[in-house]
């Protein structure tokens, strides 16, 4: 009897929220990748965009990017399908095809062994840099399994571990991210794959120079653009790539950062709500329709409505772990007891502004996006991602379920969206391009104000 209490307590507290009923989501084959990707995570310690220091003055340099593929590990190993050259040592060796190097961080130096060898050959000075270039045409080099063009280069971290880098042609690198990043495409969303090449192209040349004290432009992961190398490139999205080739986003003739995310859920979000970070002009909320009333180009997207349910008691540890490390401190032995969760105010999208979690221990405050750090998805969660990692989106309704006799039960959200909602809804521009916009359209849609020009007319 208290279950089924409790069932119809859930239903009230959702319907109480004063929002009208969530449509379900229609299945679609072969989705973007969502952000972040299942299983992925954004690499411990990476700085957000508002902590990086300014881009360099003048335009970017525009034929070539350092992607950080391997970052602050321990080893690494390195093999090229053809003989290659690697400088940077005591002398320059030859490997031969098939030959391995392994890399590791001795005290103050670098470590380089070919295998097999007799010796080992070292890099002494924590500056330096060795250098693994293929010799063949068309050769490659994998890295830990993973094949890469271009030149990679290896060198310890700030932190003292291996980090290898990818020095890679820009257009081979968005060979390598776009079908990660808009995933199968068909001649329907051919479209919409152009406008994730532009995107992509503008977002890594705005990151040039951005992360030098690393020793490298973007990385390879959700923390960036993923970047799989040449192991997951296809036709349609090298064809993308080539038809839309030199070509950036730009207001005002000068490079915008061109954010994107999965699912918006039917309108994007002011980077200011999102982030703390000045207001950018191109960066606005938008509807995802043509006209307001109209189905949302992005309903078709899986994440386009969902729910996660929390037990009281797993909310309340989660919150316990969480809220120290991405908020601040909570008294020794933390929350023992849930009060209220709830919405305090919303951003101009409808995104959660600022949450309010009352405990025991007090008013807990989380603002913008980081409730989507504070909330990991429950245990139970299904879906892309899965337990554990972000909430799918801050665009979300919740509510304190009780049992029958008044004690918390459940924490119940229920969702718009996947991603941050700041820029390009790729699922969005799938539906604009199943409606017959080019990829022009669909850019100048997400990002207000913006021109699609080739990067050789940029300002700055």
């Amino acid at each position: 009897m208290r279950r089924a209490v409790a069932a119809l307590a859930v239903l009230a507290a959702l319907a109480a929220t004063g929002c009208a009923r969530l449509p379900a989501p229609r299945p679609e084959a072969a989705p973007p990748a969502a952000e972040p990707a299942p299983g992925a995570q954004p690499v411990p310690g990476a700085p957000p965009y508002s902590e990086l220091p300014p881009a360099r003055p003048g335009p970017p340099r525009t034929g070539w990017v350092d992607v950080g593929v391997v970052v602050s590990a321990d080893t690494a190993r390195l093999e090229s399908t053809a003989e290659a050259e690697v400088s940077g040592v005591v002398e320059v060796v030859r490997l031969a095809a098939g030959q391995t190097l392994m890399a590791r961080a001795g005290a103050g130096r670098l470590l380089v062994q070919p295998l097999p060898a007799a010796r080992e050959l070292a890099v002494y000075e924590a500056a330096d840099t060795v250098f693994v270039k293929p010799l063949g045409a068309g050769a490659l080099v994998r890295v830990n399994g993973k094949r890469y063009r271009g030149v990679l280069k290896l060198f310890r971290s700030p932190d003292g571990r291996v980090t290898v880098v990818n020095r890679v042609g820009l257009e081979d690198y968005l060979r390598g991210v776009l079908p990660h990043e808009i995933g199968k495409l068909t001649e329907a969303t051919l479209e919409a794959g152009k406008a994730q090449a532009v995107a992509a192209r503008t977002y890594a040349l705005s990151y040039v120079g951005r992360r030098s004290d690393q020793g490298f432009d973007v990385y390879a992961s959700v923390e960036d653009q993923l970047y799989g190398g040449a192991g997951d490139e296809s036709p349609l999205t090298d064809r993308c790539v080539r038809e839309t080739a030199g070509l950036v986003a730009a207001y005002q003739s000068r490079l915008i950062r061109a954010n994107y995310f999965s699912t918006c859920g039917g309108v994007t979000a002011n980077v200011e709500d999102v982030w703390p970070e000045p207001a950018l002009p191109w960066l606005r909320s938008r509807p995802d329709s043509r006209r307001e009333g109209e189905e949302a180009y992005c309903s078709a997207s899986p994440q386009f409505r969902w729910t996660e349910i929390w037990g009281a008691q797993e909310f309340l540890d989660l919150v316990n772990r969480t809220y120290p490390a991405l908020v601040a401190p909570l008294p020794l032995g933390g929350a023992t007891r849930l009060v209220d969760v709830r919405v305090r105010s919303r951003s101009a999208s409808g995104r959660v502004a600022e949450l309010e979690i009352e405990t025991d221990v007090g008013l807990l405050v989380v603002r913008g996006d980081s409730a989507r750090r504070v909330l990991l998805r429950p245990a139970r969660s299904t879906g892309a991602g899965g337990p554990g990692t972000l909430l799918r989106s801050s665009f979300f309704k919740v509510a304190l379920v009780r049992d029958g006799d008044g004690r918390p039960e459940a924490v119940v959200a229920t969702g718009a969206g996947f991603g941050h909602g700041v820029g390009m809804c790729q699922w969005g521009a799938l539906g604009m391009a199943r409606q017959g916009r080019d990829f022009r359209a669909i850019l100048e849609h997400y990002f207000a104000g913006v021109r699609v020009i080739p990067a050789a007319d940029l300002v700055g």
